[in-house]
């Protein structure tokens, strides 16, 4: 039994990614008015996710829509009397405080954080933040869409010489103990990460075939096909290696 060569693969524990994800973040310096979503809500593009508490700006806009309706009525004021020098004058003015209507406008719509598409949130409970101070380009929400998933397998680096993209294997969720779904290696990190005392590789894959109903955020565990070998074989090997790393740690 131990020189039969059965099939080798790689395992380790996996987790479920969207193929693209979409980081909102704060417009502005500004405090958190409303929230309306939660992680694990579904969203459609254009729904407003989050309200930054614009006062301070719509007192602003009233502002400057004062300002710019007495440029512009000095404005027909001068054409009418034909005085060049203060139309010109009054048409920078005019402008000007045009240039700054549209841009805080623009600030007052971003204020409003909406949906960029059709998606699930899968990070951000801002339930809590109600009220609270934020600085610009603070992530706020993250969202990923509704299809295109991939999956990121943490290989030990014992064994990540034996991975290579192209390669395939079958994933399993723990939502999901009953159903493996296939899956094939596109992407190998070059470097390396560390996690709660954990030493890993992050391999990127992508799901085949026709998928059920998943979620990012799912974990579970992946076996990466390699080739096949004697079980003897891999036990004798890392034995050695495991030997060899020791002696030559302790100076032998």
């Amino acid at each position: 039994v131990l020189l039969f060569p059965p099939a080798y693969s790689v395992s380790a524990p996996a987790k479920l990614e969207g193929a693209m994800q979409r980081v909102l973040t704060a417009p502005a310096d500004g405090y958190l008015q409303k929230v309306h979503v939660r992680p694990g809500d579904r969203v459609h593009a254009g729904q407003v996710l989050a309200e930054l508490a614009d006062q301070d700006m719509m007192v602003e806009l009233r502002g400057l829509e004062a300002e710019l309706a007495q440029h512009e009525n000095a404005l027909i004021s001068a054409q009418a009397r034909s005085d060049s020098a203060d139309y010109s004058a009054n048409q920078g003015r005019a402008l000007a405080a045009r240039a700054r209507l549209d841009l805080l406008q623009q600030q007052l719509e971003r204020a409003h954080l909406r949906a960029p598409f059709d998606g699930i949130v899968i990070k951000g409970d801002l339930s809590q933040s109600v009220g609270a101070p934020v600085e610009r380009g603070a992530e706020l929400i993250t969202l990923a869409p509704n299809t295109g998933y991939r999956v990121m397998v943490e290989a030990e680096e014992t064994e990540i010489a034996d991975l290579t993209i192209g390669q395939t294997g079958r994933l399993k969720l723990a939502a999901m103990p009953s159903l493996s779904i296939p899956l094939r290696v596109e992407r190998i990190t070059p470097l390396a990460s560390t996690e709660e005392g954990r030493h890993y590789f992050a391999v990127y894959a992508t799901l085949q075939g026709k998928l059920p109903v998943l979620r990012p955020g799912m974990q579970g565990f992946a076996k990466i096909d390699v080739d096949t070998r004697p079980m003897l074989f891999n036990w004798v090997r890392r034995a050695l290696n495991w030997t060899r790393f020791k002696l030559w740690s302790w100076g032998a």
